[in-house]
């Protein structure tokens, strides 16, 4: 943080830390309670102050998979990623793969735009959703 001229609190550091250490998506209140739960004394405008610095120098990013509210997570040193989010049970897979960003990368500089990183989403129906019963027989 201090390399991109952040004053270095704990509270920030908190934010950070649970972000980078987290193996999943968090929203601005699943962070606060899990900071509040471990003894961090911090308020709810505090932790949406900090992911909105933590968002400005790129340190985290911002992502929407479609719960009516948005998710963070780390930026730093993670490679662009599509998000396959499943409609019916809520499930999130990320997706790495070169040759989505070759071709992101490919549109981007044919039509002159500098891209920095990329998120994608991609709502469907995971095999949760895939039912195996058989047609019922009508007499």
């Amino acid at each position: 943080m201090k390399d991109h001229g952040l004053r270095c609190t704990l509270e920030r550091i908190a934010v950070l830390r649970e972000i980078y250490e987290s193996n999943s998506h968090l929203d601005a209140d699943e962070l606060f309670v899990k900071l509040k739960n471990k003894g961090v004394g911090i308020s709810r405008a505090t932790v949406y102050h900090t992911l909105d610095l933590l968002l400005k120098f790129h340190l985290v990013t911002r992502t929407d998979l479609g719960h009516k509210h948005t998710h963070y997570e780390k930026a730093y040193g993670v490679e662009n990623h599509l998000h396959m989010v499943c409609n019916v049970c809520g499930r999130v897979l990320e997706i790495s793969d070169s040759r989505l960003s070759s071709m992101l990368e490919t549109l981007c500089r044919q039509n002159g735009f500098e891209p920095e990183n990329f998120t994608l989403q991609l709502f469907g129906n995971c095999s949760c959703s895939q039912e195996t019963s058989l047609p019922s027989k009508h007499s």
